[in-house]
């Protein structure tokens, strides 16, 4: 029988910190604007996808010490 973990749904962190410009905007930047923009959008990224790892490994952690939980109940 396996036990029920409840997950709940991903924050939409990106989102949170993700900054959209129009093309005028766009436009409107100097080069090194752009190369700051798009360094700060890769950075942001990066730190999205590292919380995203460490709450897959959350999950993980969960589901193994429950399943270790459970065989410790057979032995």
């Amino acid at each position: 029988m396996m036990e029920n973990i409840s997950v709940k749904a991903e924050p939409q962190i990106f989102e949170d910190v993700a900054m959209y410009f129009t093309e005028q905007e766009l436009a409107s930047l100097t080069l090194d604007q752009k190369a700051l923009y798009k360094d700060v959008v890769l950075e942001n990224f990066a730190h999205v996808a590292f919380l995203g790892y460490i709450s897959k490994l959350r999950k993980y952690t969960q589901l193994a010490e429950a399943e270790a939980s459970r065989v410790k109940a057979f032995l």
